[in-house]
């Protein structure tokens, strides 16, 4: 079964419009009070994209000077450049009960190959620039029904929202707890049409430009879509989408299924005519599902589709009851089905990853807004600096009335008439000194990167306070600890994700969804994601989804997803014993099974290599011990087989 989110495109009735109405005057005052971190957002792009302009003494006014600075040494763009972390940590699922330990294998798996089939690389990277720019950044998990494999519909989607595409509501600095909240998405009127079934072709956008910081031409083929995700009177989620004065979707219980019945006899649709001759349907929400067959689970429990019989009274094509000769109601044996609830996520598919938490504010510090004096000081500096040297300069001093010749030859000849006027001769240099503007450059710079807890060693460049290896590991980890609050919010931010992803996999992963799995040998293993065997059923009888897993990040994710890293520490395995004696086959043949599991180059052929090198070497041995145990006379002194 599936979820059907198409609006038909139709005349506003009051009811939606009045709505429409109330959502964009609470995103008009939503947008008002988060005004000052939208202009705060814009400086910190500034700052990172190199902005000229120097800030005017904030002991003689506030703003931004009309002078710009001729040298910038942009230190906001290599100090964040500099913490760029490209690995992505990957999911870990515990179970909560002991019987759930093979599904909590398969989440696992599950959001795996998720991982590798969308563009979580690229968010990631993203992310890694905005989140230390603006100080957080969001991530939006929704299901998508045009993905998915041949053999089934619909897939998770995860998409990167930039902090000035999401609105929060004023006040509310925790996403789980608001009543709501406004995503805009730039997308094409073409697209919207085909996505939302509305024309919105004559739709002149009014919303700022997100990359530009101006208004969309009047022309402009590209338009801002506005959903705002919210809670109902139930707690349950709503969405509310628009586009300048179109209603694009209006559903008050969002993450609930919905169906398209017949309005006479309410069959599910199958085709455009019903099996009762009706042609006219309608959307609605649906609470249970209707099985349709026997559902074998992992565990090897079956749930029966027909639960039982039932008598009821038999109506005709119209609908009216039919009675036997005798004038009696007559009733009809049929099959109840078994229904099991639907599941919903019931959470705003939204998730925060900040930079640093700070208190009473959604988005965390900015590593832009905290270095943003030394950025200044460093641009005026650069300014002076450059000044000094280009208009400083040489003067020649000569006897009056003499002549020097003015050509591109690297000897000038000047005449003189005696040793008298020579020795007039002289060069003054005018170069004004620098090594204090030089010097201040260099103090704030450090400064900056005392604020942000990245030393020398961190960036890879020499250290002098280092002489050791062991000092400069130290002090990298110095560093490292100062900065592994920021990897604590990255981790703690996937995992949310990765909740969500598997939330929505439970609750719309109708078909069985394709797995696999790289086992220790090189060789592949295969499985498949079935949201049923997550039904269970409780002691009344009622039937539920056992969603009850913690889902974290596996911390050991960063060097398993490094392979160079990883064939390195197998090479000092190696050498220190770890896999067996050195020199022997079997050693060898446990190495390069490691090696060929982390997908080293021609490592599958040297494992092949090895591994009949062993065979032969067993074969020889057994030969040995047959001949020694002939000659014995028996298999009692046999040499045993390693």
């Amino acid at each position: 079964m599936r979820m059907f989110r198409k609006m038909k495109n139709m005349i506003m009735n009051p009811k939606q419009a009045k709505k429409l109405s109330e959502w964009k005057k609470k995103y008009t005052e939503a947008k008002d009070k988060y005004s000052d971190e939208l202009n705060n957002i814009r400086e910190y792009q500034a700052l990172y994209d190199g902005d000229r302009r120097v800030n005017v003494n904030p002991n003689k006014g506030n703003g931004k000077s009309s002078k710009q600075s001729i040298n910038v040494r942009n230190i906001v763009y290599e100090l964040i450049e500099t913490q760029v972390d490209s690995s992505i940590p990957m999911p870990k699922v515990t179970p909560i009960h002991e019987e759930d330990e093979e599904l909590a294998k398969i989440i696992e798996l599950a959001l795996q190959n998720e991982i590798q089939l969308m563009n979580f690389s690229l968010i990631n990277d993203e992310e890694e620039r905005t989140v230390p720019i603006q100080g957080g950044d969001f991530m939006h998990v929704e299901w998508d029904n045009t993905k998915g494999f041949h053999c089934t519909v619909g897939g998770v989607s995860v998409s990167e929202r930039h902090p000035r595409n999401v609105i929060p509501q004023p006040g509310i600095t925790s996403i789980e707890e608001m009543d709501y909240i406004f995503v805009l998405v730039p997308q094409t009127k073409e697209f919207v049409k085909k996505k939302y079934n509305v024309d919105v072709s004559a739709a002149s956008d009014t919303e700022i430009d997100l990359k530009q910081d101006t208004k969309r031409d009047d022309n402009s083929d590209i338009v801002t879509v506005i959903k705002c995700y919210y809670r109902n009177k139930n707690g349950c989620i709503g969405l509310f989408t628009w586009c300048e004065e179109y209603v694009l979707e209006d559903y008050e219980d969002y993450q609930a299924r919905r169906l398209e019945r017949c309005i006479k006899c309410g069959r599910v649709k199958t085709g455009d005519v019903c099996e009762c001759g009706s042609k006219s349907f309608e959307e609605r929400t649906e609470e249970y599902e209707e099985l349709l067959e026997d559902i074998t689970t992992k565990n090897g429990t079956i749930i029966p589709a027909i639960s039982g019989y039932e008598d009821v009274d038999m109506r005709d094509e119209d609908g009216n009851p039919v009675y036997d000769e005798f004038g009696q109601l007559m009733q009809e044996r049929r099959e109840v089905r078994t229904k099991i609830p639907y599941y919903k996520p019931d959470q705003i598919p939204i998730v925060l990853r900040k930079n640093v938490s700070r208190a009473g504010k959604l988005l965390g510090f900015s590593d832009a807004a905290v270095i943003s004096d030394q950025q200044d000081a460093i641009k005026k500096l650069g300014s002076k600096l450059q000044e000094k040297i280009l208009k400083g300069g040489s003067i020649v001093i000569l006897p009056k009335n003499s002549k020097i010749q003015t050509t591109d030859e690297e000897l000038k000849v000047v005449r003189v008439n005696n040793a008298q006027e020579a020795s007039l001769i002289s060069v003054k240099n005018m170069q004004a000194d620098i090594s204090l503007d030089r010097i201040m450059i260099a103090e704030n710079y450090d400064w900056a990167k005392s604020t942000l807890g990245i030393t020398d060693s961190y960036q890879g460049k020499y250290d002098a306070s280092a002489d050791s290896g062991t000092a400069k590991q130290y002090a990298i980890n110095q560093a490292a600890g100062r900065l592994e609050s920021k990897r604590v919010m990255k981790k703690t931010a996937y995992a949310k994700v990765y909740e969500l992803m598997f939330k929505h996999m439970l609750a719309y992963a109708d078909q069985p969804i394709p797995l696999n799995k790289k086992n220790s040998d090189g060789t592949y293993s295969y499985a498949h994601f079935n949201r049923y065997d997550f039904l269970k059923q409780d002691a009344a009888g009622e039937y539920y989804w056992d969603d009850e897993f913690i889902i974290t990040t596996d911390p050991t994710s960063t060097i398993m997803m490094n392979r160079e890293a990883m064939w390195q520490q197998i090479d000092m395995k190696l050498q220190s014993g770890a896999f067996g004696p050195l020199g022997e086959d079997k050693t060898l043949l446990a190495y390069w099974t490691f090696m060929a599991e982390n997908d080293y180059p021609n490592a599958s052929k040297m494992k092949e290599i090895m591994a009949q090198r062993v065979q032969e070497e067993n074969a020889q041995m057994e030969a040995q011990n047959a001949a020694l145990s002939e000659q014995s006379g028996g298999a009692g002194n046999a040499m045993p087989i390693l």
